[in-house]
């Protein structure tokens, strides 16, 4: 279904998320009205499914402390089908609704075409990709395009790191897929290689819905490759570790952010265990803000929450931040809040935004987690 619509609002689920009985007064009046465009539908719907799920339960959760200054905040959730074209028509219809704000997209390309719409029309937008360059843009900042993710080059810094410093890569692959994540994330890798002295002996490209990956793998063997990186938020992820398992390949494995998702746990089943990955939300080790998020959305949904979900729930708290202190919609006004903010200890990190810093995190707020028993497990020096 091309629109899917999903208005929550006033007591949606709040009884899953309210604080002690009689801490905010229930809001009421004309809601305040956002929106989000997520990719539920399509080769990226293990992104836009749990985002939607966080937002639902994040929106119930602003609502179930006061909502927007006394008014219930409202969001329609629509599905980009993971198409840019169809993000830029979501997002104009959007602002043809006035909506104080936007959120999304669930990949680089749809924020890309949300933020173009969103900047032109002057509506705050918050996405959820670690895309740095659609708010960092050749021609400046974005001034109303918010990230609610660590950046790739924190992330493959955080991720080399790891490789080199403790399971002493000397040999790395990469295998990425040809959509603009994976294609950035690979040129991003080569710089990082370089800086930290790790020889990058093969670079491999694959189709985004491959559904079979032996060629390049027996490329990256024969290059001798200790370990390969996975530079990828598409499902082939999981197909490539079970082949990895089928020919067996004596490699570590490691992946991006990307593949952390409940489908990766499902289709690599046993012949996932042992693969690391960077995470930001840490469920073997919460904070009190990780919990809420969690038992908020075991509740609703009777399953855990991941990264995407985790992005999606801070996003949606930024947002009502802004509104609540500036008692506005204006989108300078609201763009201007979020670059002289407090530090916002939020489930993915800790967000400070700033003038010229659209993004606000550091490495330490990107953890190592790793495949095991069938769940990502945070490493305790991560």
């Amino acid at each position: 279904m091309r629109f899917l619509r999903s208005l929550v609002c006033c007591a949606a689920l709040a009884g899953l998320v309210a604080g002690p009985a009689g801490a905010a007064s229930a809001p009421s009046g004309p809601p305040v009205q956002i929106g989000a465009i997520l990719s539920i539908s399509g080769p990226y719907a293990p992104l836009g499914e749990p985002e939607r799920n966080a937002i639902q339960v994040a929106v119930a959760d602003v609502n179930a402390t006061g909502g927007i200054n006394g008014r219930p905040l409202q969001v329609q959730i629509l599905d980009d089908e993971s198409k840019a074209d169809i993000a830029q028509q979501l997002a104009t219809q959007l602002v043809g609704q006035n909506v104080a704000a936007i959120i999304g997209g669930s990949i680089t390309p749809t924020s890309e075409a949300i933020a173009r719409v969103a900047n032109d029309a002057k509506v705050l937008h918050v996405f959820l990709t670690p895309s740095m360059g659609v708010w960092n843009t050749k021609n400046g900042v974005r001034k109303l395009t918010f990230e609610a993710t660590p950046h790739n080059e924190l992330e493959v810094t955080k991720l080399f790191n790891f490789m080199r410093g403790t399971l002493k890569t000397a040999k790395l692959a990469v295998l990425h897929d040809d959509q603009l994540y994976g294609t950035q994330g690979s040129q991003i890798a080569a710089a990082e290689a370089k800086a930290q002295n790790v020889a990058i002996v093969d670079d491999e490209q694959y189709a985004v819905q491959a559904t079979d990956v032996t060629p390049q793998l027996e490329k990256a063997k024969a290059a001798g490759a200790d370990t390969i990186l996975i530079y990828t938020a598409a499902p082939s992820a999981g197909i490539l570790v079970r082949q990895v398992r089928q020919f067996d390949i004596k490699t570590n494995v490691v992946g991006t952010t990307g593949i952390v998702s409940d489908n990766f746990l499902k289709v690599t089943g046993k012949d996932g265990e042992g693969v690391y990955a960077d995470m930001d939300l840490d469920m073997t080790y919460p904070s009190a803000t990780q919990q809420k998020l969690i038992g908020a959305y075991r509740a609703a949904y009777n399953a855990p929450p991941n990264n995407f979900a985790s992005f999606a729930w801070d996003a949606v708290h930024i947002v009502a931040g802004a509104l609540r202190s500036t008692k506005s919609t204006d989108a300078d006004k609201l763009s201007a809040a979020l670059e002289t903010m407090k530090p916002y200890n939020g489930t993915t990190g800790t967000f400070k935004y700033t003038a010229t810093d659209h993004n606000g995190f550091n490495a330490d707020d990107i953890r190592i987690v790793i495949d095991h028993n069938g769940v990502w497990e945070t490493l305790k020096k991560s």
